[in-house]
């Protein structure tokens, strides 16, 4: 999703030029619908820093026979710019990466200090000579289908009786478990969000539709169980398109630092991103309007990180009030 940003830039600045990307498995779903994708070459389940050799050489071969003029490595790993120099790509563009980027033929300019992901992605649109205007700052992107938006449409009128006369409030207490990146301490304690999700029925008379995959259905049913007003629990059972569409209606979005709540800023939801160990300096949900997304971060440099000093109940309380007064 960090990436996208940099493909809509280069889409503008070579029309004509055909973008395919090589994902893997996991990373798939988030990129599926963009149009300005081409073809989605498998890097299988996890990408290729979780294959063999033999499995390697068959990405190098499908790409080789792609007969591609130029290869953008958006990541510092040695094992990609060597992908893309066993296909026999002769333009192969990447970023400063202290060495392990031996195969590049063009390297991106180097900033010092902490960069944003989206940033450093973005310096490879400066290695390709395309001059980005002064504080201009691509959007994410993420297209949910047609058929998830009439989904999401009817379900939210058959489970929830919500016709656009409340306020919608989706919440992902979730995330950090049964992922790539598995860190539980990602999640802001349920009890907080329990006492978000009481503050936003009482004083907003908000609709809550609680959402995530199946590895958080138990933690949003426990939610559930002790707010003061009920809540819809669709964890596990929306897709990420379906979660795309929910964004694009709902009033606002209540995420950890997890792929879901860059989803819903992609798609320009009222965004209140929490995040806990990680810093959202580096990888918080990039947008250009930044007044509908609102990242909370505190004492993430601690370590051992707790909870016990990261984000409080008043805080989040506080950016949701302002984030709901911006819907419409």
């Amino acid at each position: 999703m960090l990436a996208t940003p940099l493909l809509a830039v280069l889409t503008k600045a070579f029309p004509g030029t055909q973008f395919d990307w090589a994902v893997s498995d996991w990373a798939r779903p988030a990129i599926a619908k963009n149009p300005h994708i081409a073809e989605l070459l498998p890097s299988g389940d996890l990408g290729v820093g979780h294959m063999s050799f033999a499995e390697l050489r068959g990405v190098v071969n499908q790409i080789r026979q792609g007969g591609y003029d130029t290869c953008l490595i958006l990541g510092r790993s040695s094992l990609l710019s060597w992908v893309a120099w066993q296909a026999g790509i002769p333009q192969r563009i990447g970023v400063a990466s202290g060495g392990r980027g031996f195969a590049q033929t063009l390297v991106a300019p180097q900033r010092t200090g902490q960069q944003h992901a989206t940033d450093i992605y973005l310096s490879l649109a400066e290695a390709c000579k395309v001059d980005l205007p002064p504080g201009e700052r691509p959007s994410m992107g993420f297209y949910p289908a047609d058929d998830d938006r009439t989904a999401v449409t009817q379900r939210l009128i058959d489970d929830l009786e919500w016709l656009g006369d409340v306020p919608l409030v989706v919440i992902h207490p979730g995330g950090g478990a049964g992922s790539l990146f598995e860190d539980p301490l990602k999640r802001w304690p349920s009890e907080r969000f329990v006492l978000l999700i009481n503050h936003l029925a009482r004083q907003h008379q908000a609709r809550i539709l609680l959402v995530g995959s199946q590895h958080d259905h138990a933690l949003a049913a426990a939610i559930d169980g002790m707010t003061s007003v009920p809540c819809a629990n669709w964890a596990g059972r929306v897709t990420l398109g379906e979660l795309g569409a929910l964004g694009e209606i709902a009033n606002l979005y209540v995420g950890n630092d997890t792929g879901p709540t860059h989803i819903a800023a992609a798609v320009g939801c009222p965004t209140l991103a929490i995040f806990g160990p990680s810093n959202p300096a580096l990888s918080a949900p990039y947008s250009p309007k930044a007044e509908r997304v609102v990242t909370l971060w505190q004492g993430g440099e601690v370590r051992p990180f707790s909870w016990q000093e990261g984000v409080p109940v008043p805080q989040a309380i506080k950016a949701a009030d302002q984030l709901l007064r911006l819907k419409n």
